[in-house]
């Protein structure tokens, strides 16, 4: 009887020597949890694996996610390369190295006698992972700068996809991917549950419940299913600790923050017939507010949670002289290919980059919201 997808990704990390869990570029707090809670899942059967959220700041990280195992903001070296050197002839005296330039030279030095070309072999070493858990990522190129950097690595090794969204393209060799769940922490649980129902302490059930919590705004967008609540409320069984999550996710936000988000509800604006919604914010709302861009995150996952008929949420905003454009979709349109003819790059879902032909806020707002129509209505025929 053949394997299901869940048993095939159950035998898969039984097998594991060293697992590589990650997810996307510009992850949401769901997509943190998960990778914490499989995680702690790892770490409570004994397995070594890293866990890699690009671009990730600790700082950010909500107080009540456990600090147990640490989150890498981006992956070291995947595969060693080695020298090998005959010195059985011709023993070896001394080893020396310097770095100059970006250049690496290694000095040998024999005993006696000297080596041919002949004795001297090059080889890559083996993959430091052999098996990637990749959750809530369509694509490989949603993981960013990573998948770039070591796109040889992913084609080569066995990858396990969790996902939720429509808009994955079932890339892994195993995908555990349900269209009918709300966020990816809930499939994680489903899995956990019906794999080791056991090894799911409150550590690990807070975790998920939070990105269940986060992701569908305490149980009020769209798609949450009797499923949903049924998961959340198992998960409050087996210790997950909900003020603690409500408290850390919403009632510490501050005054500044709010107000920045106020500016940004307050100037939405809206093209009903393409699903695309619209805000600017000047150099003087950041001075006037006191706050960083970053406190922006946050509003975008408020629109998309509150309005689902909104399909692209474009944030125009100008901070140290410079303009800047964050780009975020929710269907099977990419942020990365729609921001791509301003030279921007990103993921699927999310997309970013600086536009230097004006340098007026409102005169640039206009120009880029006028080329986004354009390129929505061509995508529409």
């Amino acid at each position: 009887m053949a394997f299901t997808a869940e048993q095939q990704a159950m035998e898969l990390i039984n097998r594991a020597k060293q697992i590589l869990v990650t997810t996307k570029d510009h992850a949401e707090v769901d997509s943190i949890a998960a990778v914490l809670a499989m995680g702690l899942w790892l770490q409570k059967m004994n397995k070594s694996f890293d866990m890699v959220v690009p671009g990730f700041d600790a700082k950010t990280l909500p107080s009540f996610f456990p600090s147990t195992v640490p989150i890498q903001p981006r992956v070291g070296a995947v595969r060693a390369f080695h020298v090998h050197v005959k010195v059985g002839a011709v023993p070896l005296s001394e080893l020396m190295y310097d770095v100059k330039d970006g250049l690496l030279d290694i000095t040998l030095v024999p005993k006696s006698g000297e080596w041919s070309a002949q004795d001297i072999h090059f080889k890559s070493g083996d993959d430091r992972y052999d098996l990637v858990i990749a959750i809530d990522s369509s694509d490989l190129a949603s993981l960013g700068e990573m998948s770039r950097e070591h796109a040889d690595f992913f084609y080569r090794t066995t990858i396990i996809n969790l996902d939720c969204h429509a808009t994955n393209e079932y890339w892994g060799q195993v995908n555990l991917v349900d269209l009918n769940a709300v966020a990816s922490t809930e499939i994680l649980y489903g899995w956990m549950e019906r794999w080791n129902k056991v090894l799911i302490d409150a550590p690990i059930a807070t975790t998920l419940l939070a990105g269940m919590v986060s992701k569908t705004k305490s149980f009020r967008t769209p798609g949450v299913t009797h499923h949903t609540l049924q998961a959340a409320s198992n998960l409050i069984a087996l210790g997950a600790e909900r003020e603690k999550i409500v408290h850390g996710l919403w009632r510490n936000r501050s005054i500044s923050n709010l107000k920045l988000w106020g500016r940004v509800l307050s100037r939405l604006n809206q093209d009903q017939e393409l699903g695309l919604v619209w805000s600017v914010l000047t150099e003087s709302d950041f001075t006037e507010i006191g706050v960083a861009p970053e406190a922006l995150h946050g509003v975008v996952d408020e629109l998309l949670a509150y309005a689902p008929e909104a399909k692209i949420v474009a944030l125009i905003w100008q901070h140290a002289s410079q303009i800047f454009v964050s780009l975020y979709t929710t269907t099977n349109l990419s942020a990365a290919e729609l921001a791509r003819p301003f030279g921007g790059s990103g993921t699927r879902d999310r997309a970013m980059f600086p536009y230097r032909d004006s340098t007026n806020v409102t005169e640039a707002a206009t120009k880029i919201i006028d080329r986004l129509r354009e390129t929505l209505n061509v995508l529409k025929k």
